[in-house]
């Protein structure tokens, strides 16, 4: 569970940051379709930003900068690291899907 544990949490930032700029550029898909779009887009930053993943260098750094934010030593500083990186993931997909999926009509 360990090992699959920060990539659902990058889902659920991804979900979240997908909805959130998803919403904001008035993309279609609707909740769930921003929610599945995020959520891949989260867990494919986490991914990419693993040592089994691609390990690029930007990504690492964002893990690296606010993994922090909790205190010195707290046990939820990965999970939040891995939140936020889900986060960036998820909002980028959905800014694209938003710009990119609109409603007809």
């Amino acid at each position: 569970m360990d090992m699959i544990l920060p990539y659902v949490v990058s889902a659920v930032g991804g979900a979240i940051g997908g909805n959130i700029l998803g919403v904001l550029t008035r993309g279609g898909g609707g909740v769930v379709g921003r929610s599945l779009i995020g959520a891949i887009g989260g867990a494919g930053l986490a991914f990419a930003a693993s040592p089994d993943g691609a390990s690029v260098a930007a990504i690492a750094d964002i893990t690296k900068n606010w993994g922090s934010l909790l205190g010195e030593g707290n046990a939820q500083n990965a999970n939040l690291a891995n939140l936020i990186t889900g986060a960036s993931g998820g909002g980028v997909l959905g800014l694209i899907g938003g710009l990119l999926l609109r409603p007809r009509g």
